[in-house]
């Protein structure tokens, strides 16, 4: 992560679509993070601001952050909610996005 990190422009919030089983769809989320950013919107937000954040665990976002940046999305137009109800998970989602060179974090207290 960039020191003093600048977005503007239209950040979007990712929606995290779910299968028939109540798993993330990974293929639905890649997809749909690459229309926003087709669509105009300058950087993401996954994780954020739609909530979906509560129904997954952690490696779920883990895994769902990794899928964004492999499949090309440039890692610095990410902003990924990392605030947990508890200060070790929010720190471990933290090292995980800054050692994948996220540009920014939503970060609620725990």
């Amino acid at each position: 992560m960039k020191k003093n990190a600048h977005f503007s422009g239209v950040i979007a919030p990712v929606l995290t679509p779910f299968d028939e089983k109540g798993n993330p769809d990974v293929k639905r989320f890649i997809a749909h993070a690459k229309w926003c950013l087709e669509d105009g919107c300058t950087a993401l937000a996954p994780f954020g601001t739609t909530s979906e954040a509560t129904s997954l665990g952690l490696d779920e976002r883990i895994e769902l952050l990794e899928a964004l940046i492999a499949s090309g999305i440039d890692a610095s137009k990410l902003m990924p909610g990392n605030g947990t109800p508890n200060i070790p998970d929010t720190v471990r989602l933290t090292k995980h996005g800054l050692s994948k060179g996220v540009g920014a974090f939503l970060t609620l207290p725990p």
